[in-house]
């Protein structure tokens, strides 16, 4: 969002923020900031004087303060002025420095006007000005570094429920990363095979009850047996950003909500009844042990994938968009979030976290990108009855994911492979396909991986297959593929 108060500027902002890298909305009267101000975006170009017309002499210390820190989207501001020379201008830094907002980057106008100039060297300054505003946006947002081609096709391993720690794990899943990545590298070496996936989906119940020690595990095989024979030892750092991970069941370290019951004795070394939590004068209770209970995942998580997110949101539920340069998004959704000792089944998307996504999405375009969602829980498989599905899937989900338009919801929990779709309203039109991931090590279920080819046109999906395979007689076996979109 450009926001200044000379109009005269704009044919400078457009030649810099071309739509071949950006996507503009230009503000220049106070009136039309009001109308806007709730419009998620990915960033701010805010001049620092804002003097003309209905501005009344306002500045962006004020718009940092009584708008842009509490927008629904978070985005980082580019301050541009002309008069950063003027002595006023430092009690405008000031106040901007007490706002919550974040300011990455301070530009002169003169910058915009020599990248737009008719000498020689304008050409190189405005790519260099481009490159500047583009990077900066990208590594605020932690976007990945995953640049395919427009007519790439983007590949997905799909993993979940390695339970690592489970002592139903079958003897014979020692080496399940090796050969997950043995039989992907070797087929992308035979003429004509396919490449190595691109990006990682982990759909869950990494652990077997949250330990820390069972996430050490997981981290040591998942890096060393899986990323680095997949893209090599020297690659793993610039690689963390193609994971995409969302906490299941098992991961929910249940001894930590359970500890708001129980008291421990130092002088006896036993554990007794504690006191119920306390309230406040309106009969809230204050903060408990169970917060705690995805903690150590979360650690895993971030430590994983160095991704923000997992320090900044107290949901693990978001829009994963580091990859919207690629026509791609993902929905984690987090259906473990109300899961404690007392509820230790209980599967729910958060209304309240679902309703901060649909907030932070208010001007979406949902048909101009192909949305992915990825939880831990689904919906169970067909004939089933006591299989766990997520509990508010008819008044909460359906809604979020036809209004994003999602085309595609992976999942694991019941460790067994499908491909499926949901065709009732309000999916009639356009199906709702759901790939059931299968548990990688555990027993006695049928223990195999997927892997989800996207075919991209000009950089926007316009077919997708999943690939099953199966470990099976000390080999690993590729099963039919299906479309599961196109």
């Amino acid at each position: 969002m450009v926001i200044d108060d000379r109009q005269s500027r704009k044919e400078f902002y457009e030649r810099v923020l071309s739509r071949e890298k950006f996507d503009p909305i230009f503000i220049w009267t106070r009136s039309d900031f009001e109308k806007h101000k709730e419009t998620p975006v990915d960033g701010y170009l805010l001049d620092v004087f804002l003097d003309l017309g209905d501005w009344n002499g306002s500045n962006a210390a004020e718009l940092l303060r009584d708008a842009i820190q509490s927008a629904p989207r978070p985005a980082p501001v580019f301050l541009i002025s002309q008069l950063w020379g003027e002595p006023r201008i430092l009690d405008v830094l000031k106040q901007a420095g007490e706002s919550s907002a974040s300011v990455i980057q301070y530009l002169a106008w003169s910058e915009f006007e020599a990248a737009c100039g008719d000498d020689k060297s304008a050409g190189a300054r405005l790519d260099a000005l481009q490159m500047k505003l583009f990077s900066e946006l990208t590594r605020w947002h932690g976007r990945s570094g995953f640049r395919p081609a427009p007519d790439d096709t983007i590949r997905i391993l799909l993993l979940a429920d390695p339970q690592f720690g489970d002592p139903q794990t079958d003897p014979k899943a020692t080496f399940a990363e090796n050969w997950i990545a043995k039989t992907l590298k070797t087929n992308s070496q035979k003429p004509g095979g396919d490449p190595v996936p691109d990006l990682i989906v982990l759909a869950g119940d990494v652990s077997y009850t949250g330990r820390p020690d069972q996430f050490a595990l997981a981290e040591e095989r998942l890096v060393h047996d899986l990323m680095v024979p997949l893209w090599g030892k020297n690659n793993i750092d610039r690689m963390r950003d193609r994971l995409i991970i969302v906490p299941g069941n098992h991961d929910v370290n249940l001894r930590f909500s359970a500890a708001d019951n129980r008291c421990f004795n130092p002088s006896t070394k036993e554990f007794t009844a504690d006191k119920p939590i306390l309230v406040n004068d309106e009969n809230v209770a204050y903060p408990s042990h169970r917060e705690y209970a995805l903690e150590p995942f979360r650690r895993f998580a971030h430590r994983l994938t160095r991704q923000r997110e997992w320090q900044d949101s107290n949901s693990m539920s978001w829009v994963d968009r580091r990859y919207v340069h690629c026509g791609i998004r993902f929905f984690a959704l987090n259906t473990v979030a109300e899961l404690d000792a007392e509820s230790p089944s209980c599967a729910r998307l958060s209304e309240r976290d679902t309703r901060a996504i649909n907030r932070s999405l208010a001007e979406d375009m949902p048909d101009s990108i192909f949305s992915i969602a990825v939880s831990h829980h689904g919906l169970p498989p067909n004939g089933t009855t006591n299989e766990k599905g997520v509990d508010n899937w008819l008044t909460v989900g359906r809604d979020c994911f036809s209004m994003h338009k999602i085309k595609l919801w992976l999942y694991g929990h019941y460790h067994a492979y499908s491909a499926r779709s949901l065709n009732d309203p309000p999916f009639d039109k356009e199906p709702l396909w759901m790939v059931q991931i299968p548990t990688t090590r555990i027993s006695p279920s049928p223990r195999g991986f997927c892997v989800l080819e996207l075919k991209r046109k000009g950089g926007v999906v316009v077919d997708a297959f999943v690939n099953p395979y199966v470990f099976e007689n000390g080999k690993t076996e590729k099963r039919e593929s299906r479309r599961v979109f196109g």
